[in-house]
């Protein structure tokens, strides 16, 4: 039975951006993947307190930014799951879904790798997952717990310096974005005015 390669990549998407496109394509060609599934965030754990565009707004701007690349697609388990936002939990579901033939490829930013130990039962990603990272410039692993670093595929890309604090900032005094979104979400988040009732918060 062939093994079926899908890699997973979650977080807020507040918004999606083109530097979590040049990610996600970067890691399916590196890892060989079939797809990647962007999982939006319902209610992150780590960002408790901050605010965040509704979900329903996220993950349709993910499926517009995912419609650019067929590898690419959205999944609504966390946003459809009660409760915090557990990866763990996540990756226990897509294991139900797809079953013992299916590699499950995680991607973690460097920034949350260097967290992993406050994550949820972070063990047990690395028994299901092959965690993947892509480091910033200035990042490295080098404070990463050496019993998960060992075990992580490093993946190096160009860097693209956008942040989804400085979409928000832009868009809420009418700078525009287009050049740091797809035009598609770009034009989401202008009719729907997203992001211009309130101060830009923490990624």
């Amino acid at each position: 039975m062939k093994t079926h390669r899908l890699g997973v990549y979650g977080g807020t998407f507040d918004p999606i951006h083109t530097g979590h496109l040049v990610i996600a394509r970067g890691v399916v060609d590196h890892c060989a993947l079939d797809r990647l599934l962007f999982v939006p965030s319902a209610r992150p754990p780590h960002k408790q307190g901050h605010a965040i565009a509704p979900a329903d707004d996220r993950y349709l701007m993910a499926q517009l930014a995912a419609r650019q690349d067929p590898r690419l697609e959205v999944s609504d388990l966390e946003i459809n799951r009660p409760g915090l936002s557990y990866t763990v939990d996540t990756l226990d579901a897509l294991r139900r879904i797809y079953g013992a033939t299916c590699e499950v490829y995680l991607v973690i930013g460097a920034d949350s790798l260097l967290e992993i130990d406050t994550w949820h039962a972070p063990e047990r990603l690395f028994e299901l997952a092959t965690v993947v990272t892509v480091p910033r410039p200035g990042k490295d692993l080098a404070g990463v717990d050496p019993r998960w670093r060992d075990h992580v595929v490093t993946i190096q890309l160009p860097e693209i310096d956008i942040s989804s604090t400085d979409i928000r900032r832009r868009a809420g005094i009418g700078l525009p974005i287009s050049h740091m979104v797809p035009g598609e979400v770009a034009d989401y988040i202008e009719e729907h005015r997203l992001y211009s009732d309130r101060a830009a918060c923490g990624e």
